[in-house]
């Protein structure tokens, strides 16, 4: 069934203004507008009028109605995750909850994807994915770092009417809708205090970051910083050693450290690659305890806990973590605020003794 939309469509004035001008200026595919001004198929009436509203605008007259649907099931929300690594076991087991998030406690019209970005951290790859999402879904959330690229597509979606949310780690740009994450400076302050109480001395302390471009990871070493200046606890913070969050990377960092730091008395690992500074550790077998902690349980977090390398390991709540995000896309979507949203998650504390 469908109406005719009245106001003039197709066969229009002949000037020279063409499909393209009028789908950059209703902000559609020239697909799109290619068949409605041709009147190909049925449209939804929010189209017809950003068609017509172009077409009129650059002087197009139009000469047979628009066909619009009627009776038309409201559209589903269609929400995509774009994820770091697929090969990671932290992003593996988010885009499961995610997934699950979507079929266990189904909101209404909304449908979930995931996407990944293996390219790690290339800002310009991240902002291509999020325009070219844009043309394909309702909502976005995103792990990325900080980068005028990242903020420029965010800045295009935003014109388009698609929410961004920042996910794990939060970004700066002012058209962002959203974070959703843990409170990250709480996290490395809750890091320094177990590497205080775990340190069997005063000593020197390495850092492992995986980018400086990560807002979340940032916070986190500031929190680690401030506790020990705060507290007045006579231990030395390194500069940290940029690891990529990449296993290998972290691991030949490690060696460095524990070879050539006199004093080492505790490593905190930042982001990701734990794995690598855990076989570093267990490879030199430094000849007094040393106090290591990171972030997000996985099987080789756990084992290095399971083991007594690792003393404690901050994690994420994931599922809550998923069902919150997913929960605050929809929302954005179906009520749009002129001012940016946070979730801020429970993050667990895992030792030995409760994994």
């Amino acid at each position: 069934m469908f109406d005719e939309f009245s106001g003039n469509p197709p066969a229009l004035v002949k000037r020279r203004v063409t499909v393209r001008q009028i789908a950059e200026k209703a902000r559609l595919s020239v697909a799109t507008v290619d068949r409605v001004i041709n009147g190909r198929t049925t449209v939804r009436r929010g189209t017809a009028l950003r068609v017509q509203s172009a077409a009129q605008a650059l002087g197009y007259q139009f000469t047979v109605p628009i066909r619009v649907r009627t009776e038309e099931a409201p559209e589903a929300i269609k929400c995509v995750f774009l994820l770091q690594r697929r090969a990671s076991s932290f992003y593996q087991h988010l885009a499961q909850e995610l997934e699950q998030a979507g079929q266990r406690d189904p909101l209404p019209g909304v449908q979930v994807a995931i996407e990944h970005m293996d390219d790690y951290l290339e800002p310009a790859k991240v902002a291509d994915t999020l325009r070219t999402l844009g043309e394909q879904v309702h909502a976005v959330a995103v792990v990325a770092t900080e980068s005028n690229p990242v903020s420029d597509a965010i800045d295009f979606l935003a014109e388009r009417q698609i929410p961004v949310v920042a996910l794990l780690s939060d970004l700066s740009s002012p058209r962002l809708a959203g974070y959703a994450g843990i409170n990250n400076r709480m996290a490395g302050r809750t890091a320094a205090w177990a590497i205080a109480r775990c340190a069997d001395r005063p000593g020197r302390l390495g850092v492992l970051i995986g980018s400086h471009g990560y807002i979340g990871q940032e916070e986190r070493e500031i929190g680690f910083r401030s506790y020990f200046r705060e507290k007045g606890i006579e231990f030395t913070v390194l500069e940290p050693a940029v690891c990529l969050d990449d296993p290998e990377i972290a691991y030949n960092q490690t060696l460095e450290l524990l070879q050539t730091t006199g004093d080492l008395v505790g490593i905190y690992n930042v982001g990701g690659g734990a794995g690598g500074v855990l076989r570093a550790i267990e490879e030199i077998k430094p000849s007094r305890k040393l106090a290591y902690v990171c972030h997000e349980l996985t099987p080789v977090t756990r084992a290095g806990l399971s083991a007594g390398t690792i003393d404690l390991v901050l994690a994420h709540d994931v599922p809550g973590l998923a069902r919150s995000t997913l929960k605050m896309l929809a929302d954005l979507k179906k009520t749009p605020s002129a001012r940016k949203q946070s979730v801020v998650v429970p993050f667990n504390i895992y030792t030995s003794e409760n994994i």
